[in-house]
């Protein structure tokens, strides 16, 4: 389907406000250099979450706001609004279980599913965040800023897409699901 390729936001409710988010890697560089990465707080079950990681959680996914587009690209994080400090009033511990709830979908939403390693005998090979950006800029041609802006399984599926069109992997055999009336 269509809607699949397209790029897919959450919604998180903050002071009675609706906001459209998205984790992409702008927002984890933010998380990371503002506060600690993500994969350190998702460590934490999200139910345990301070009032700390909510907010920061929440001040990095501003980041894919149209509004701070131009802090985000010059990396001057501390001015994505609303600031850390306003979210600090905005946000009431009532509001906590709810806003954990929408993180945590925001954030699932944003991680490629894991591909199970079919071949035990063969070894896993480490690939990092530097080789993700080569691949999808400097191989595939994509632009550095959409790189950015994606998130982690946007950019796998295009990675994925990528190499099965040029014949790197093979495509997944199509499945017809029936019904037995």
């Amino acid at each position: 389907m269509l809607k699949n390729i397209d790029k897919h936001y959450s919604i998180i409710h903050i002071a009675g406000r609706e906001y459209r988010i998205r984790y992409s890697l702008n927002a984890l560089l933010c998380l990371e250099i503002l506060y600690k990465p993500l994969d350190e707080i998702l460590k934490t079950d999200f139910r345990s979450w301070g009032i700390d990681d909510v907010i920061q959680l929440v001040h990095a996914a501003m980041c894919s706001v149209s509004k701070n587009f131009k802090a985000v690209n010059r990396r001057d994080f501390e001015y994505v609004r609303p600031t850390v400090a306003e979210l600090g009033e905005l946000i009431n511990t009532s509001d906590l279980p709810l806003l954990r709830r929408e993180i945590i979908d925001a954030v699932l939403d944003s991680i490629p599913e894991s591909q199970e390693n079919d071949d035990k005998e063969k070894p896993v090979k480490a690939f990092n965040e530097g080789h993700q950006r080569a691949l999808y800029v400097d191989v595939m041609g994509r632009p550095e800023r959409e790189y950015w802006s994606s998130t982690n399984k946007e950019i796998a599926d295009r990675i994925d897409y990528y190499m099965e069109v040029r014949g790197m992997k093979e495509t997944p055999e199509l499945v017809q699901e029936f019904d037995d009336d």
